[in-house]
């Protein structure tokens, strides 16, 4: 009986140690992503014309500049095709940033819809992905090819 109540001691102690393992944390090269999404075929028109800090970032999605330790920001005002890579301070900040993403998606939908509707079909495919305490953020023509790019920075 005492070799029974060890061994599923010993099983149930494998599955809490497996269990507080998690997910590994990938380290993703922002700039590496951000260059490649900016010359990938997903956008319409050329995105890769500067980066903005999360100083400048921030203010525009509505999170603190200081949550994040790096962030890199596209923006195309012709065709109104964006790219935001974030790497939160922690996970409740990459929270707070993800929900800035999605609410922008909704801002933008009421600004647009006035004066350039042909951008709104973009903004329903906007892609967010969190992953860990990274947040990426693209408004483009091709979000499935966006997403492509992503998905190999996150492997």
């Amino acid at each position: 009986m005492k070799k029974i109540i060890g061994c599923l001691l010993a099983i149930c102690m494998i599955f809490l140690l497996t269990a507080c393992g998690g997910g590994k944390d990938t380290a993703v090269d922002l700039n590496a992503l951000a260059t490649e999404l900016a010359g990938s075929a997903a956008f319409t028109e050329n995105i890769g014309g500067y980066a903005v800090d999360a100083k400048l970032a921030g203010p525009t999605y509505g999170f603190d500049a200081g949550s994040v330790k790096s962030c890199l920001y596209y923006y195309n005002s012709t065709s109104n095709e964006e790219l935001l890579a974030v790497e939160a301070n922690d996970a409740d900040a990459a929270g707070t940033v993800e929900q800035c993403c999605r609410s922008r998606i909704e801002m933008q939908k009421a600004a647009l819809a006035a004066y350039n509707p042909d951008a709104i079909p973009r903004l329903d495919s906007a892609l967010v992905v969190r992953s860990g305490n990274y947040v990426f953020f693209v408004v483009a023509q091709d979000s499935g090819a966006a997403k492509t790019v992503v998905d190999k920075y996150l492997k």
